[in-house]
């Protein structure tokens, strides 16, 4: 308990010293550990339309997904005659696992662009590596 006040407190001074240097305080830093590493706001570079409404970002919660979600999507994957062996390497997997996280369409996110598509995917992917 103690470290982690002391650990805080050192890194407020950093902040505080590159706040100073700077003029800049990176608050996305603080919204990534206010929200978790297992949520993810992907900000678009134009806004996306998805069922008729615009959205600037989403954001994925991986970290409220549960097996229940895993295994809705290998049965939603097997009723299209695809069969995953490994979701870490599944593209399909992966980018309905990010729907289900941001609670949209599984489609929604095949057809974003290329760039927002793969960033988002990659997500996906590094929570389930995280995950073992």
């Amino acid at each position: 308990m103690e470290e982690n006040k002391a650990t805080n407190q050192e890194d407020f001074e950093k902040e505080m010293e590159e706040a100073k240097k700077t003029g800049v305080v990176n608050m996305e830093d603080k919204k990534q550990k206010k929200e978790g590493s297992d949520t993810y706001v992907h900000k678009f570079s134009e806004p996306v339309e998805i069922e008729g409404q615009k959205y600037k970002e989403l954001i994925f919660y991986f970290g409220k997904l549960c097996g229940e979600d895993i295994e809705a999507i290998e049965e939603e994957l097997q009723d299209q005659n695809k069969y995953v062996l490994t979701p870490e390497i599944s593209s399909a997997f992966q980018s309905m696992l990010a729907a289900r996280a941001a609670k949209i369409p599984a489609d929604a996110i095949r057809r974003l662009p290329i760039r927002d598509y793969m960033a988002i995917k990659n997500k996906a992917r590094n929570f389930l590596i995280n995950m073992g």
